[in-house]
């Protein structure tokens, strides 16, 4: 088994014909990376003359002087023979990097809404035999420190939006229908929007306190994945939203008038005081939740979202919204358009990207992983990320280094 440099064609029409495949993998990544000025290379791994697996490899400085080489959301491989590959992995690298990390998307196991898990011995094992071999595994993370997230959250899509909102729960239904009545809206904008679409996604980076991307970056990801990528904007439309609001008003005034008339015939006991109350309670509710609509502009932008489509699926790459206009939910809005989307370009799977904490319903963002569970699908559980060792004195010495930093 040996490792070489391969060309852009032969290396995405494997990538492309893989289950493993990520746009992470892709040569539209490689060029953004190249274009950020790190050092790339794309590398086939065969068998005599047969390509058994490929990864986008990018080097990542360390320890002032040296490197060490990340397989991008890879290697993309069976890893049936890991004695060739390692050895392959170590001819390759040696003298160029400290060590090689992989994190290949393997699942380990699966989650449903009511969180029974689906286990997959082989994969588990994988892993043994991974350590055994001498790659150095990060454990079982529960949280965002590795390279790439360990638990996503995925869809497979039906053939119709009709039947997948069908999949969807109760309440994501109801949020779906609420916002909706709040006149809360979607549409796709070219990169003339990108400033704006940032505001959102560095509200809610900063409202978490993790430092977001650049706009360098995402002018580089809009160049590089071109008709691939998609901007979307959030946004409540006042006169809709009032219009809404009057009609429900109206609905409950009759409703009111109905019962006064009936009070009047009837005695009026517990059940009609009650209801006499939860009415005139609902139209204030309304008519304060009007006057505030009034106060809006036309057009009121709430969130962003920004999506790539690669292989099969589509990936909610960054998202973000004003937290002030909370209550119109514009995550019932942004996903379901994903998902249609997703269906109309027939692909596969809708990927929420990274969960964290899923057993910890005190996790402050369990919320969120809440609202990506409601539209169906489950979570999936990777193997992890893995460390090769090729200098293991200054692997150890970088070892040391971070975690005098209190990094892992």
């Amino acid at each position: 088994m040996i490792l070489k440099k391969i060309e852009k064609k032969t290396y995405e029409k494997f990538v492309s014909s893989s289950n493993l495949s990520s746009f992470y993998q892709s040569v539209e990544w490689y060029h953004l990376k190249l274009d950020e000025g790190k050092h790339c290379e794309l590398l086939g791994l065969y068998e005599e003359d047969t390509l058994v697996g490929v990864s986008l490899i990018i080097y990542v400085k360390i320890l002032r002087k040296y490197y060490y080489a990340y397989a991008s959301r890879g290697f993309i491989y069976d890893y049936a023979n890991l004695e060739e590959f390692k050895n392959a992995l170590k001819k390759y690298f040696k003298g160029k990097v400290v060590f090689v990390k992989i994190d290949p998307p393997i699942i380990l196991n699966l989650y449903d809404k009511s969180m029974d898990k689906e286990f997959n011995l082989e994969n588990r094992q994988l892993i043994e035999r991974l350590k055994y071999g001498g790659f150095k595994h990060h454990g079982f993370n529960m949280n965002f420190e590795t390279e790439q997230f360990r638990f996503i959250h995925a869809i497979k899509l039906e053939k119709t939006f009709e039947e997948q909102v069908k999949l969807f729960s109760k309440s994501t239904r109801k949020n779906m229908e609420l916002a909706k009545f709040r006149g809360v809206n979607i549409k796709t904008v070219d990169k003339t929007e990108l400033d704006e679409v940032l505001k959102f996604i560095n509200m809610s980076s900063n409202r978490k306190h993790f430092s977001s991307l650049s706009k360098k970056f995402y002018e580089r990801l809009l160049d590089n994945f071109k008709d691939n990528i998609k901007l979307y904007l959030v946004y409540i439309e006042k006169k809709e939203y009032i219009k809404n609001l009057q009609n429900k008003i109206k609905m409950e005034e009759y409703k009111l008038k109905d019962l006064k008339k009936k009070m009047e015939h009837d005695n009026i006991g517990h059940k009609l005081k009650k209801e006499d109350e939860l009415i005139n309670g609902a139209i204030k509710k309304y008519n304060n939740e009007l006057i505030e609509a009034k106060s809006l502009d036309s057009i009121t932008y709430i969130a962003a979202m920004v999506t790539i489509s690669k292989y099969k699926e589509v990936v909610s790459f960054a998202s973000g919204m004003d937290n002030s206009y909370r209550k119109f939910n514009p995550k019932y809005v942004m996903y379901p358009k994903m998902i249609n989307d997703a269906i109309n370009e027939h692909l596969e799977y809708v990927n929420f990207l990274g969960v964290k904490n899923i057993f910890d319903k005190n996790d402050p963002d369990y919320g969120m992983y809440e609202v990506k569970k409601g539209f169906g699908g489950k979570t999936v559980e990777y193997i992890g990320e893995f460390d090769l060792p090729i200098n293991k004195n200054l692997y150890y010495l970088y070892k040391l280094v971070n975690k005098a930093k209190g990094r892992k």
